[in-house]
């Protein structure tokens, strides 16, 4: 039988990590490239080979382009949603096919190390929400053969989280501090958590540093980097206690820190990883008890929804019936359900937040709607995102059979909260 592995994928504009979960480890464990066991990191580009035919992806098309003609194709992630055609061997291609390419063998190349190893659950994490980029990962299970459902997409935060809250609890006894150093800057984030509530609360708080705090600043000046990096965490560190601090990113790459490593394991565990979250990613792939933290606390961040969405019942107890549950990235939340009126041509709409139960409600009035008896009008009400406090309601008659055909009218109450 072949295996079924889970894997987190860490997809980024340069490069690429896969972690995939080691079931006797207990753990996920990240790929080494086959060629250079010294990274992780797989770089984002492919090589055409002219002579053989041959495609080649990451370190091996950055080595097969110096040995043999082809055609280096990189920024394929900047260009992932392009369907420019450019032609490749007498075939022509779309970025778009092609991005979508270099993911596949990116996955294959780890697949093709144990014999027959398929991909059970697939989680892909990105630093930054594009709805072309969300769409364009949708349709890679089709080229992976496997179910839709069995490939998600999630943020680089969340993956942390995942990561985070997987490790000893005495890491997160207090708050945790994750700072993320790329080329775009440096980006901090806090992680408090609410205890002796209910439901206890993990709150997120994030710090854009990049202006104060990018590579293009220094010019290699590893000096004053060191110090500039002192201040802002000696900034941060004096607001309240943190158990624990995460560093991923590149810039965290080099060995510069002095100064600030000092200041940073003042009383701290200090973890620096590059996997982060491939790892995080790996996690939430697997579920089941590593999701558990996202059972027992309710998750705040800019990135989640903080309420859900549902309709009154209308009836004498006014039950809240849920149509979309909050707490997760706004972009991975849709709900929808049919309903059966009786007697009324309202609906009411109701918002009701997750951490105080505190409800927001909108009526909607179907009009236009022919008289039908009780129990004969139906409809689908659907719940859509556009950002994390906003939204639509969208609600279609469905007619009732052959009886009451339907009048295909559509209504749409968009909503700010």
């Amino acid at each position: 039988m072949a295996e079924a592995y889970y894997i987190g994928m860490d997809l980024c504009p340069e490069s690429t990590q896969i972690s995939f979960y080691n079931d006797i480890k207990r753990e996920p464990e990240t790929v080494n490239q086959l060629n250079n066991k010294e990274t992780y990191m797989m770089p984002n580009i492919l090589f055409y080979s002219n002579k053989t035919g041959d495609w080649y992806v990451g370190s091996e098309a950055s080595e097969a382009r110096f040995k043999e003609e082809g055609i280096i194709l990189d920024e394929l992630y900047a260009n992932a949603r392009s369907e420019e055609l450019i032609e490749i061997g007498e075939k022509k291609y779309s970025y778009r096919q092609l991005f979508i390419m270099m993911l596949k063998m990116h996955i294959d190349s780890f697949l093709y190390r144990y014999e027959g190893a398929v991909v059970k659950k697939l989680v892909i994490t990105i630093p930054d929400y594009s709805k072309d980029l969300y769409r364009v990962l949708g349709s890679l299970y089709k080229e992976l053969n496997i179910d839709k459902s069995s490939i998600s997409i999630t943020s680089h935060l969340d993956s942390g989280l995942y990561y985070i809250f997987n490790q000893s609890p005495d890491l997160w006894v207090n708050s945790v501090a994750l700072f993320d150093y790329n080329t775009d800057g440096l980006q901090y984030y806090r992680i408090d958590i609410s205890r002796g509530r209910s439901p206890e609360v993990i709150q997120v708080s994030h710090e854009d540093y990049t202006k104060q705090f990018n590579m293009s600043m220094f010019s290699g000046d590893n000096i004053l980097m060191d110090v500039t990096f002192s201040k802002i965490v000696e900034h941060e560190m004096k607001k309240t206690y943190i158990s624990s601090v995460f560093l991923t990113g590149l810039g965290f790459s080099e060995k510069w820190m002095n100064k600030s490593r000092n200041i940073l394991c003042q009383g701290r565990r200090v973890f620096a990883g590059q996997n982060i979250y491939t790892k995080g990613a790996c996690y939430k792939a697997v579920g089941g008890e590593y999701e558990e933290f996202y059972k027992k606390y309710f998750v705040e961040t800019e990135e989640n929804v903080l309420f859900d969405v549902g309709l009154s019942s209308g009836e004498e107890e006014d039950e809240f019936i849920p149509i979309a549950l909050g707490g997760r990235q706004w972009y991975n939340i849709k709900g929808k359900i049919n309903i059966i009126l009786d007697d009324t041509d309202i609906v009411t709409i109701i918002y009701k937040s997750r951490v105080t139960d505190q409800e927001i409600r909108e009526s909607v009035k179907l009009h236009g709607i022919p008289k039908r008896p009780n129990k004969t009008s139906k409809f689908s009400v659907e719940v859509e995102f556009e950002s994390p406090n906003k939204g639509a309601v969208i609600i279609k008659d469905l007619g009732f059979g052959k009886l009451f055909p339907t009048t295909n009218k559509i209504y749409r109450k968009e909503f700010e909260v």
